[in-house]
Formats: structure tokens, C-alpha cells, sequence
């Protein structure tokens, strides 16, 4: 069976990432008011780019792709700017008692990934390592992006501490149905406009 291709191209800034917020909205109770609750632990993200210029061979190439895949079949991209988190930064929150937890993205790069624990009240932090004399701390699940701890009562995160991660990823997306839009504006040059969004579809 062949793998998942992954499409590399250098866009031209700016990159767009529109992020959709899955939500069920309940019906009305007796004050009047709804209640939202979120259908995910995350966002799904959506994608605009623009290539170019673009060569003859370049063109051909990135509309065979586009024509491979359409909407029906999934492929790697790696989100450009959006492919890493540089800086440390809110994912979720302890309970002391939570052991999963979801990260904000899927297809964590493997080896990218740092953890630690913040407490907002004293601005104290501290750095979890995926081994560690007391075992295991934790694990990452870099397909679906989430991260364990060990069942013990040293290695979960305590209630309230803000847990922030730094990693790389990439999107499995698919294209848009109005997902490419080639012109050709000078001779021999093209350029492309792309509509990606996220997907969890692994075919």
C-alpha cells in the first residue's frame, strides 16, 4: 500500500490559516440563555496560500497533484509558518487527576516536543522529561497528537498548573472543492492559489 504524499512548495507570503471552532448549541433553558459546548478538543484549521511564479515544469506538476488527489484523498503538508511552535505555549489545564490530554495539533514531528507545567499564581514552571529516574513521566501519541502521564501520583500534572508545549507538526489536509485556481500571467509563468483544510482521514 502506498503512503500518504506530501505536497512541498514555498508560498508566497501571506500564508492564511482560518481556524473553525466546532460547537453544539443546546437549546434554551428557562432564563432565556443557550448554552455552546465545543464537538472537539481542538480546532480544525483551513489554509489559503499563493505559489509563484511558477515554471511551465512547476504548473504542470502542482495541477497533476491537485488532480490526483481532489477532495477524496488526504495528504502531508508542512503549514510553513504555522508548522512549528517556537515558544511555550497553553494547551490545556491539570486537574490532578486528567492523564490525557490532546495538543492543539495532529502529526507531531517525533523528537519536537517539550513540556512543562506552569503555575499562573507564582509564576513557577517546570520542564518534564520523557524519561526520568521515576520512569515515565510521559508519552506522545504523534498521530493524533496527545500526550500521557504515568499513573502516579508524582508524574500527573497538578490542578490548575497550565501545561505548555513547543513542537513541530504537519496537516494532513485535503483540497478544497474550489482548491486550486492556476493562472498564467506572464510568458512562460504561472501562479496558484490553494485551499487546503485539515483533516483527521487517514486514506
Amino acid at each position: 500500500m502506498a503512503g500518504t504524499r506530501t505536497l512541498t512548495c514555498t508560498p508566497n507570503a501571506p500564508v492564511v490559516r482560518e481556524a473553525a471552532t466546532n460547537t453544539t448549541v443546546t437549546d434554551p433553558e428557562n432564563t432565556g440563555l443557550y448554552r455552546v459546548f465545543n464537538r472537539s478538543q481542538r480546532p480544525e484549521y483551513r489554509f489559503e496560500l499563493s505559489l509563484g511564479p511558477l515554471t511551465r515544469v512547476q504548473a504542470e506538476s502542482l495541477s497533476a497533484f491537485h488532480a490526483f488527489h481532489q477532495g477524496g484523498k488526504s495528504f502531508f503538508w508542512d503549514g510553513e509558518t504555522y508548522g512549528t511552535v517556537r515558544n511555550y505555549q497553553l494547551f490545556a489545564e491539570g486537574t490532578g487527576a486528567q492523564r490525557q490530554f490532546f495538543l492543539p495539533n495532529r502529526n507531531i514531528g517525533a523528537g519536537s516536543l517539550s513540556f512543562r507545567t506552569y503555575k499562573p499564581f507564582t509564576g513557577a514552571s517546570s520542564t518534564w522529561l520523557a524519561s526520568s529516574a521515576n520512569g515515565w513521566p510521559w508519552s506522545l501519541n504523534p498521530v493524533p497528537g496527545t500526550i500521557a502521564f504515568a499513573n502516579s501520583s508524582n508524574t500527573i500534572p497538578a490542578s490548575g498548573d497550565d501545561l505548555q508545549a513547543i513542537y513541530a507538526c504537519q496537516y494532513r489536509c485535503v483540497f478544497e472543492p474550489d482548491g486550486l485556481k492556476m493562472e498564467f500571467f506572464d510568458m512562460g509563468l504561472w501562479k496558484a492559489d490553494l485551499k487546503l483544510r485539515e483533516t483527521a482521514f487517514t486514506g
